[in-house]
């Protein structure tokens, strides 16, 4: 809170906007009571509210008395609201200068933006916060550009235990907000010789290692699956020659890489049906939900030590209750979770 509420403050209300001094401590410490008051003395002044998707939106317009030399009115507002886990300011303006200062402002605090410059929408990020600048047209000469901050709160290293809790993580930036620089690299995964996508790669090389697939690839952000265990099919591991032990993330229903399969029925509580080695989608289990596991959000792919062994794995789809005794040596090979955002979709 106290970081997006700086470089709020800073960009707009204290420079650019009417270019006073300002106390950032004193605001930074100021209850919600507090910033309004202070906004009111930098001429915003509440202009009622709006409500967004079961959010009270809070408005303050910009009032300054016009000198008769004045020949134009600038549109200045701003806008907040709070949800559970977000904190988001926007800021309206119909000054172009005012805008192009506050994004090279950004750039100079070092905020990523992979969005190029001449686009309508350009998202710029920073660990734990992300702006969106965007131009508006709302009537042909009339431009409005808007600047929405939004700060995320994400947990600390010691409550992320399980793959899910993976998926609280949004960005590339959020992961190094967390786990700091060296603990994330920005990578590609190989899904096939054809199929490739962005990623960032938490913990590479390591017993801990996950890979971010981005449903954003031009902003590394909006995870489209998280992958835990398996190869290591992102270029910066093709080379690697050391050994990186057994994946030790979990689900939270104790699904594990390296898991047998008849433990991984156990814990289902019913059998289910897997896909044939000679289909499009090898070992991998049907996404349908038979007992405990959602195999729907939480996609698992089984390794074969025998893939040989029997002539049931030529089947297009096999009941794991089948095989379960035989000595295949099926096993958990890899999970990949993906975020209800997608399953939506």
């Amino acid at each position: 809170m106290r970081g997006l509420l700086l470089i709020v403050t800073s960009l707009f209300v204290g420079s650019t906007v009417c270019g006073q001094d300002f106390s950032a401590k004193d605001f930074l410490s100021a209850s919600s009571k507090k910033f309004e008051s202070y906004l009111n003395k930098k001429n915003f002044f509440p202009g009622g509210s709006r409500m967004q998707n079961d959010t009270i939106v809070n408005i303050y317009n910009f009032k300054r008395k016009r000198k008769k030399e004045d020949t134009l009115q600038i549109k200045r507002i701003i806008e907040s609201f709070k949800t559970k886990n977000d904190i988001s300011f926007t800021y309206f303006t119909s000054k172009r200068d005012e805008f192009l200062e506050s994004l090279d402002e950004l750039k100079r605090d070092g905020f990523y933006s992979g969005t190029l410059t001449d686009t309508a929408a350009i998202l710029f990020q920073r660990k734990n916060i992300s702006v969106l600048a965007s131009t508006v047209i709302e009537s042909p000469g009339d431009t409005v550009y808007s600047l929405s901050f939004q700060q995320k709160e994400l947990p600390p290293p010691e409550k992320i235990q399980y793959a899910e809790d993976l998926l609280q993580f949004y960005s590339h930036e959020n992961l190094v907000s967390v786990f700091g620089n060296n603990n994330v690299i920005k990578d590609v995964y190989y899904f096939s010789e054809s199929e490739i996508s962005k990623c960032s790669v938490l913990f590479p090389k390591t017993n801990r290692q996950a890979v971010f697939i981005w449903g954003d690839e031009v902003n590394l952000c909006k995870p489209s699956g998280v992958i835990v265990g398996g190869n290591t099919n992102n270029a910066n591991a093709a080379n690697y020659e050391g050994v990186i032990l057994e994946n030790l993330w979990g689900l939270r229903e104790g699904v594990h890489s390296g898991m047998s399969l008849r433990s991984l029925i156990k814990a289902n509580g019913n059998s289910f049906m897997f896909y044939g080695k000679n289909s499009t989608l090898p070992y991998m289990i049907v996404p349908e939900n038979t007992g405990n596991l959602d195999f729907k959000r939480n996609m698992i792919i089984l390794g074969c030590l025998n893939p040989n062994s029997s002539p049931l794995l030529k089947k297009p789809t096999i009941d794991a209750s089948e095989v379960s005794a035989d000595d295949l040596g099926l096993f958990v090979f890899m999970i990949m979770l993906v975020p209800s955002s997608v399953n939506k979709e």
